[in-house]
């Protein structure tokens, strides 16, 4: 009996010792970020509050990659954004906020299935000089039409995302099905994305398409630019086009073009400016016809790097409104812009940390 019990022990501790050597890593990973924030142009005249990391917004997640064999891997990701001020979580949905897959690499590219940023999404955050990594609307005003329009989500649930690179080609392609049972176009996402690399200069364009709940509307964005590394530095350039159907028939379409323009510098090995500013020029907002507007956003970063993983950061943001867009519900509650507001100007001091 005991030579039995041994046998099995040995067994288990080998099936367990081979599912250790199988998986190849597992990583925690994340970045906390808190300081000082003043705001002036809100309800109430200014304030002064915490900042929750406007720079990289704050989240920890955990990555892994199995070795199949033949150049194939099995990976996975799980990522949590939070307020490091409060210690609460980003979303009230969502535990894993920013991601949520599992997929598979190989030598034919890679797929993914999850909550993730889509096709499109990711060719928007090459083509941002901070890679749209602030938690804020003040420093991402991409969110509204590189996201999700209708529920201004920054990721797509139930994605499906295939990725593949052919020389200095990268193509990309996404899909999100709504699973509403007999209607296949409610709440789904369909995104292209394709970039190509030429040494230090990198061309990229984008398009997504979604539809609202109930399908009755739909908003798609088409999207195209560049960026070159020069020395020190790289600019960037862009300009984006969103169209959103009519909420009735023979209304009008809402549509927004916005150019933007980026750069990042690093001044010194321990300091890095970043600065952009898109300009949005919107009519029919709320597809309420006449009602156009435009909406500057600017925002300047300076960062100081204490070492690999830890910095200071200097952070100035500027959203000035004119038109209907003094007006528009979106920005208004997000910003907290007082009533018939102009401009909402920020500045946050802080440090940041990662691991």
């Amino acid at each position: 009996m005991r030579k039995i019990e041994k046998a099995a022990m040995v067994g288990i501790t080998m099936a367990i010792a081979g599912g250790v050597h199988a998986q190849s890593s597992v990583t925690l990973f994340g970045i906390v970020g808190g300081g000082v924030r003043w705001v002036d142009g809100v309800k109430g005249g200014h304030q002064i509050g915490f900042d929750s990391n406007t720079v990289s917004g704050n989240y920890f997640g955990i990555r892994g990659t199995e070795d199949l064999g033949g150049g194939l891997k099995a990976i996975f990701m799980l990522q949590s954004a939070f307020t490091s001020g409060t210690g609460n979580t980003i979303s009230s949905n969502s535990f894993f906020s920013k991601n949520a897959y599992v997929g598979l690499s190989g030598d034919f590219g890679r797929v993914t299935l999850g909550r993730q940023l889509n096709a499109a999404e990711d060719i928007g955050v090459a083509l941002d000089p901070n890679s749209a990594q602030g938690p804020l609307l003040a420093t991402v005003p991409g969110i509204i039409w590189g996201g999700n329009f209708f529920t201004l989500d920054a990721r797509f649930n139930n994605t499906i995302k295939y990725v593949g690179r052919f020389g200095g080609l990268t193509l990309r392609g996404s899909y999100s099905p709504g699973g509403v049972a007999g209607n296949s176009r409610a709440g789904t996402n369909f995104a292209l994305g394709a970039s190509y690399q030429y040494q230090t200069l990198v061309a990229a364009a984008a398009f997504q398409k979604t539809y609202n709940a109930s399908a009755s509307q739909w908003a798609q964005t088409m999207m195209g630019g560049a960026t070159w590394q020069i020395g020190p530095a790289r600019a960037y350039l862009s300009y984006s086009a969103l169209a959103v159907s009519a909420s009735a028939a023979a209304g009008p379409e809402r549509r927004d073009k916005i150019p933007s323009v980026g750069l990042v510098y690093q001044i010194t090995p321990f300091v890095q400016f970043t600065g952009a500013a898109y300009y949005d020029f919107a009519s029919n907002l709320k597809n309420v016809p006449g009602a156009d507007g435009r909406k500057l956003t600017t925002y300047a970063m300076l960062e100081y790097f204490l070492s690999k993983r830890t910095e200071l950061y200097l952070e100035f943001d500027r959203n000035g409104f004119s038109g209907a867009y003094k007006k528009d519900p979106t920005n208004v509650s997000a910003l907290n812009l007082r009533p018939d507001g102009r401009t909402v100007t920020g500045v946050s001091i802080g440090m940041i940390t990662q691991f």
